[in-house]
């Protein structure tokens, strides 16, 4: 006879099922905003054929500009068809196109992964920025997503709980940059690319997880604050 004690989040009372429920629509919800799955997967695959296309071209840029950028127009296509959010596919296109401009017009194939760079420094910045001024950028992005209000900013624990999510994000995008930023500057084309890849999908996954189960802990330890 097994004396193990059920697990509260498994439990099937329909309250903790709830919770559950509420916890996994709150992580979609931030999936959603930093550009979901599909998103991570479309920003990154254009970058991956330019570094395979520039590596077997012998540093062609011409070609392998061409061949990312059409990448990027495909996958672009594709989540038309999909009827995906114009706002991500558009906005992947101009990132892209950006890129690619920068590029050619340098002539220097680093300058590809250069918006990408100053993009995560942006954001880590305001992630640093809104937690030094007590306004925790991520506690709005979530809350605004939920379609609440701001009450949370009164609310201490809420605060802190949205101001670990926020450092949490902070880190990711400061990761990206203090690895990228360096090799940008050596002019390592191939690591560029190879860690582009790499920083992204790895990151992403590791920041919802995280972030997950810092959701769940705060929404367990407030029910049962509740019961």
């Amino acid at each position: 006879m097994s004396n193990a004690n059920p697990d509260p989040i498994k439990d099937s009372d329909p309250a903790n099922e709830d919770v559950v429920s509420e916890i996994k629509d709150d992580s979609t919800l931030l999936a959603s905003a930093l550009g979901g799955w599909s998103g991570v997967i479309d920003s990154g695959l254009p970058f991956v054929v330019f570094t395979i296309v520039y590596l077997v071209t012998d540093r062609n840029l011409e070609t392998t500009l061409y061949a990312s950028v059409g990448t990027a127009a495909v996958l672009a296509l594709l989540r038309l068809v999909r009827r995906q959010s114009l706002q991500q596919i558009f906005s992947g296109l101009i990132g892209i196109g950006i890129a690619a401009f920068l590029a050619q017009r340098t002539g220097n194939a680093d300058n590809f992964f250069l918006p990408g760079i100053i993009t995560n420094a942006a954001y880590a910045s305001a992630c640093l920025i809104s937690i030094a001024v007590h306004k925790p950028l991520l506690g709005y992005v979530i809350e605004a997503m939920r379609g609440r209000d701001m009450s949370w900013v009164k609310d201490p624990a809420a605060h802190r709980l949205f101001s670990t999510i926020t450092w949490l994000w902070a880190l990711i995008f400061g990761v990206r940059v203090a690895i990228m930023f360096p090799l940008y500057l050596l002019g390592q084309t191939a690591a560029l690319g190879t860690l582009k890849v790499l920083l992204g999908y790895p990151l992403f996954a590791l920041g919802i997880f995280v972030t997950f189960r810092l959701l769940a802990k705060a929404k367990k330890e407030s029910e049962s604050t509740n019961d």
